[in-house]
């Protein structure tokens, strides 16, 4: 075979990166700059809305209908992974607007999702950045939301600089892209971001960061080089630090320490330091201690490998291991480790094998023997053990190691809010670490499994199958969502609902309402029946545009109408 065939002539398969950019995406060619030879981009858009690019818009191409749609188109040529490339779109609702997104991409069967906030989150963890400054094209609004979501991920915004645009960003030069970066940066950022993936960035951040002396992250940039990490690859970009893999922040991991010298991640080591003696452990013959293992890795070949010889090199038995979904470049592997060692000592040669974990990378806390049951025949032992309110909040709490569930709204250090099978809000709260995306997944599977309720389902013609239930009053975000979607481009779009108007929709005051959903979960549809002294009973009925004139409405009112069980 001749020299310099490339890959696709030998047969080998070629990278292959779906993406799902908003409608108004004018930047194809930009993105492809950071894409290596033998990778390929696979594009496509959602539907065109007509709004302005304020958090409205951000919400609209954010829905996960109509981003499931739009990965299935993107899946035929079977790209590796399927990136959403939007940043306004992806941290418009949080954290957990985040991680909804990335699910429904993955619903939509794509191998592997991420999404443009995620891989933000994700490059200033690879960097050590916890300090940003941030230049965006957007209104104020807009910015203060990505602002609260770095925050929910333990970054700080410490300086900003908004260019306050609600359309046509992609026409910004880069002249004015470039001095909204120098406007926004900071003495006290480690790094500054330039958010909005339709923004041309790629020629100006090596200049930049020679002349801020620190990281210049891009919306596109980081897109890219997470979606082509989860492949394999690595992005292109002279003089970009996060492309090209160069340390931004000065860390303690960052000084050659010797292997037998154990030093705590949270302590620089000077060059000039001797090594110090392995400190004396005591070991008690007999009596070996048991340690639940938590760390935070790279979703990379390699890094579970590293942890497993760490766990070896001091004499630890590994006697069960979970993987948990964390975010686009990372995972928690959570372990159960035995044998003659101290949590200390355990947790000191894990970071130093990890090189450069930060403070709360590594937890290693005492673990109950009970836990030595498999996690399915746990989660079944303490379903058997949740028949009564206090049951049920006891047995999550000790299925998802949380310090306790607490009915109603709470605050704690690291809180997941949940939904009782009454529709009852739980909070789940814990001092030791955050909960992750596998540990909510777990936990609503668990409520399921305690609720109960009549369920119907309508079979259409084309053989889709709808679901209906009852509302519970947790979907408030739900309706919002569906209600704004219904009303875009009418005079009614500008119409806003609080928490008690969707509520009051929800659980209607001596009515009911439904709630129809797709298979994958989407909420199509929504039928209330409301009453009231003066009117009486009247029927409100909402359905998606795309699932609109297949006479949803009629069965849905039918139902309510007849008092019928669902």
């Amino acid at each position: 075979m001749e020299a310099g065939m490339d890959e696709q002539q030998q047969g080998a398969p070629r990278c292959g990166v779906g993406v799902v950019v908003p409608y108004d995406f004018a930047l194809d060619h930009e993105m492809w700059r950071w894409v290596p030879e033998g990778a390929t981009l696979h594009l496509t858009r959602t539907p065109f809305v007509e709004t302005p690019a304020d958090d409205g818009q951000a919400r609209l191409i954010s829905d996960p209908a109509m981003v499931r749609t739009a990965v299935r188109e993107v899946l035929t040529p079977g790209p590796g992974v399927v990136a959403y490339s939007c940043t306004s779109g992806s941290f418009v609702d949080g954290a957990a607007g985040e991680r909804a997104l990335r699910a429904a991409v993955l619903d939509a069967g794509a191998p592997a999702a991420v999404t443009t906030a995620g891989a933000l989150v994700t490059a200033c963890a690879e960097l050590g950045v916890t300090r940003l400054a941030v230049a965006t094209p957007y209104v104020d609004d807009l910015t203060d939301l990505l602002a609260g979501f770095l925050a929910e991920h333990g970054v700080a915004t410490v300086a900003r600089h908004g260019l306050g645009l609600l359309g046509g960003i992609w026409q910004v030069r880069a002249d004015d892209v470039a001095d909204a970066v120098r406007a926004a940066d900071h003495p006290d950022a480690q790094a500054v971001f330039v958010s909005c993936t339709n923004l041309a960035t790629y020629d100006a951040v090596a200049g930049l960061e020679r002349e801020l002396g620190k990281p210049v992250l891009t919306a596109n940039q980081v897109t890219v080089w997470a979606a082509l990490r989860a492949v394999g690859r690595d992005a292109v970009g002279p003089g970009q630090t996060l492309v090209e893999g160069r340390p931004a922040v000065a860390a303690p991991s960052e000084t050659p320490v010797p292997s037998e010298t154990p030093v705590p991640s949270e302590t620089p080591v000077p060059s000039e330091a001797p090594a110090l003696p392995e400190p004396t452990v005591l070991r008690v013959v007999g009596a070996p201690e048991l340690h639940k293992v938590r760390v935070r890795l790279p979703d990379e070949s390699g890094a579970l490998a590293r942890l497993t010889a760490a766990v070896a090199e001091v004499g630890g038995n590994i006697l069960s291991l979970s993987v948990h979904a964390q975010d686009a470049g990372s995972v928690v592997d959570e372990m159960l480790v035995g044998g003659p060692v101290t949590a200390e000592r355990l947790s000191q040669v894990i970071r130093r094998r990890l090189r450069g974990s930060a403070p709360d990378t590594v937890r290693v806390t005492p673990a109950d023997p009970h836990e030595l049951v498999d996690t399915p025949t746990r989660a079944l032992d303490l379903v058997a053990a949740s028949r009564t309110p206090d049951g049920l909040r006891e047995a999550l709490a000790a299925l998802l190691h949380a310090d306790d569930v607490v009915a109603g709204p709470a605050t704690g250090t690291h809180v997941l809010e949940l939904t009782g099978p009454d529709g009852t809000p739980l909070v789940a709260r814990r001092g030791w670490a955050p909960f992750t995306v596998t540990e909510r997944a777990r936990a609503e599977a668990f409520l399921r499994a305690g609720a109960a309720g009549p369920v119907g389902e309508l079979l259409l013609d084309d053989g889709d199958a709808l679901t209906a239930t009852p509302a519970t009053g947790a979907e408030t975000a739900e309706l919002a969502t569906l209600l704004r979607t219904c009303v875009a481009g009418s005079p009614e779009a500008t119409t806003t609902w609080t928490d008690a108007d969707l509520r009051s929709v929800l659980l209607p005051p001596g009515g009911r309402c439904l709630l129809l959903r797709s298979r994958a979960g989407d909420l199509v549809a929504v039928a209330a029946r409301l009453t009231a002294p003066d009117t009486g009973a009247e029927t409100v009925v909402v359905v998606h545009p795309l699932h609109r004139r297949r006479g949803l409405g009629r069965w849905l009112r039918r139902r309510l109408t007849a008092g019928a069980p669902v």
